[in-house]
């Protein structure tokens, strides 16, 4: 292709290199802000443009659907919109269930499978402990047993190789004992449900690869070229999927920033990215080094602090767009007074400069630091929005509408006919549902065949009867109106709800009028999204708008009204990667926070100090670290020290500012932040994805 292409015009030398090589593994490194996005989805349209591969050869995997869904924005802007759907962009945990429902039987599993949530698997979990031997079973924690699974089956090992971890974790090695025992269970629970947890997904698809080739050489056949966002949060399952689905043609292409790499917590490996050249041997490697988001000031300050991380590819980012102001640290008393030197600065700020709210952006390492600086916010007046609160699919009343809908998918999957047996209330108490699980022990029979065995045998009350037999006949007869697809899903769904009186439970169990209106109004944003859905998705079965729920979350949380907002934001600095602000507070700059008090160990700090790396790359203007000289913990004020990463940023860099008296106001500097650098045409605002 000639460089003269539309595609490779505005790219420089080194993206252009990373679009142009289409053959054999390839590994680049995108430092933050230099623009990973626009290398992902020209690569895609240049394979296209040159005849490489069809659309439907391709697949393109990142994290969250936010990604995935501005990333095929972005290739239908390139290739259009038709051929663009072709394409298999998605999550990894969206691919691997396209791939289960059409291979699952291989493993023993209906293609009707459910998604258990996280509650869900916390609830089989428990009936797993209850099973167990009368002197055992209260020796054991069932939100570190769902984690050490969770982690054995992201890290692809061994039972004999998770059962130490469980016991290392601090807890009992009596854990090491019946780890497998419980494992086993928990998945004879979830197989025998039909249902599959959030980890199930990317496991099962490793083992029907590696069990049955046939299939993966259906997929290895189908995809040439594979595209991988955010490499350096992958995990080794996720790693191993890749290299399987990448055997045959080898056009593996990973874009990420080892740098960037801050969830270890939640299973990522840094050495996947570390080591790409090893699992994929021949790789060619393309570092992108210019940053267009951030002056040159902060570029330093960043380069200097992750500098000090010995797990690292060598990368120096750099900037054209100016110097820029030197980096405010400003000491202040204590947590409150942080707060109200924060609210004074930014005004300040906002006054000089002519910014607006919008542009600015508080980072902080843990959710609780918030509560001083909302207050500081509220008094004085300043709108602001705290990204990361509850999910929509976390709330009561939408499990409660989501397990009705699986129970109708599903008629197997017993967690979710375990929330919804008494919901409304139908007289069943736990002493009926334990005549019934233990009934199922005994027998080995399913969770909801034994409910009709035990209603057989006389095993309950007459209320605990009726109730179920009321709720049995309900699931049943809109079971069968979806089966016969001449009605609208929202609408068997609104039936549904009107059959079991819902509205009216939610008036009885809810606090005052108020929240029982603000409850239903959630409910009724569900149906609209179920109507929505099916309007987008014709002929699209209810199993598929559950696949789409249970795939929503986590780092898709950043809604479309937080992302409108006018407001200051107020984040994690976990939940501010991929997003850049004119002027970022980075609130905490201390030991104990930043580090993390519980992070203290040499890869801890290695992951501590990316994430600070990540907290000043968000600023593209100006940023300012602020230090509170003592701090209040558990009820205890605390003396505190500098962060070890402030005092890694040279001095040329960063301009100390001692504010220290907890009684009076900052003397906010006369000198006011630069002013915009120069700007690309078409550069993202605030709250936008960025080029991290």
């Amino acid at each position: 292709m000639s460089m003269d292409s539309p595609l490779l015009q505005g790219l420089n030398p080194e993206q252009r290199r990373a679009v142009c090589q289409t053959d054999g593994p390839v590994l680049v490194l995108a430092g933050a802000g230099s623009g990973k996005t626009r290398v992902i989805t020209r690569r895609i349209a240049h394979v296209l443009a040159r005849g490489l591969a069809r659309p439907c050869e391709i697949a393109a995997v990142t994290f969250t659907n936010k990604a995935a869904e501005e990333m095929r924005e972005r290739v239908g802007a390139l290739v259009g919109k038709e051929r663009a759907a072709e394409i298999a962009i998605s999550t990894f945990h969206s691919f691997c269930v396209r791939v289960l429902r059409e291979h699952i039987a291989h493993l023993g599993y209906r293609r009707d499978f459910t998604i258990s949530t996280e509650s869900d698997a916390r609830v089989l979990m428990r009936r797993v402990l209850e099973d167990l031997d009368g002197s055992t079973k209260q020796r054991f924690d069932a939100d570190l047993l769902l984690g050490a699974i969770g982690s054995f089956k992201n890290a692809a090992r061994s039972l004999e190789d998770a059962a130490p971890s469980v016991a290392d974790s601090g807890k009992s090695a009596h854990y090491r004992e019946w780890f497998g025992e419980v494992y086993d269970r928990y998945q004879s629970a979830l197989r025998a449900a039909n249902s599959v947890d959030f980890d199930d997904l990317l496991a099962l698809t490793l083992r029907l690869w590696r069990t049955h080739p046939g299939v993966l050489r259906q997929c290895q056949d189908r995809f040439r070229y594979i595209m991988v966002d955010e490499f350096q949060d992958t995990n080794r399952v996720q790693l191993e999927l890749v290299k399987a689905l990448g055997g045959k043609h080898r056009n593996v292409c990973v874009v990420g920033d080892d740098d960037q790499s801050i969830y270890g917590w939640r299973g990522a490996e840094p050495r996947n990215i570390l080591d790409f050249e090893r699992e994929f041997p021949g790789a060619t490697v393309v570092a992108l080094e210019q940053n267009y988001r951030s002056t040159e000031t902060i570029l330093n300050a960043a380069n200097a602090v992750i500098a000090h991380n010995a797990a690292r590819h060598p990368k120096r980012l750099w900037s054209a767009l100016g110097k820029g102001r030197a980096i405010d640290w400003v000491v202040t008393g204590d947590d409150d007074h942080e707060a109200q030197t924060v609210v004074q600065w930014l005004e300040m700020v906002r006054r000089k400069t002519g910014a607006a709210y919008k542009d600015f952006a508080v980072l902080y390492r843990s959710n609780t630091q918030s509560r001083p600086i909302e207050i500081a916010l509220r008094q004085a007046s300043i709108p602001y929005v705290v990204v990361g609160g509850q999910d929509f699919f976390e709330r009561s009343e939408i499990k409660d509408v989501v397990s009705y809908l699986k129970a109708l998918a599903n008629p197997r999957d017993e967690a979710s006919f375990l929330r919804i047996v008494n919901v409304p209330r139908r007289g069943i108490g736990d002493a009926t549902l334990h005549r019934i699980h233990d009934l199922c022990r005994e027998e080995s029979l399913p969770f909801v065949k034994g409910v009709g065995e035990a209603l057989r045998r006389g095993l309950v009350s007459a209320e605990a009867r009726h109730g179920i037999q009321d709720l049995l006949s309900a699931l049943r007869d809109h079971r069968d109106r979806l089966r016969t697809g001449k009605e609208p899903l929202s609408v068997i769904v609104e039936s549904l709800l009107e059959r079991i009186a819902y509205r009216k439970e939610l008036q009885r169990t809810s606090k005052t009028d108020e929240q029982a209106f603000v409850r239903w109004n959630n409910v009724e944003a569900a149906l609209d999204a179920i109507a929505e859905f099916a309007d987008k998705n014709a002929g699209a079965s209810l199993g598929a708008f559950l696949d789409q729920s249970a795939l929503a979350g986590g780092d898709d949380r950043f809604s479309k009204k937080e992302r409108r907002s006018s407001g200051v934001t107020l984040m994690t600095v976990h939940s501010a990667k991929g997003l850049e602000f004119p002027f970022v507070f980075v609130v905490g700059a201390e030991e104990g926070l930043m580090p993390h008090e519980k992070c203290l160990g040499p890869e801890g700090i290695e992951e501590e100090r990316r994430l600070f790396y990540v907290a000043l790359t968000r600023g593209q203007r100006h940023v300012t670290l602020f230090e509170a000289l003592s701090r209040g913990r558990h009820g205890r004020t605390h003396r505190t020290k500098t962060s070890r990463f402030v005092l890694e940023i040279p001095g040329e860099w960063l301009q100390r500012r001692e504010m220290a008296a907890s009684d009076a106001a900052p003397d906010c500097p006369d000198s006011p932040p630069a002013p915009d650098p120069p700007r690309r045409s078409g550069k993202t605002s605030r709250g936008q994805k960025g080029r991290s």
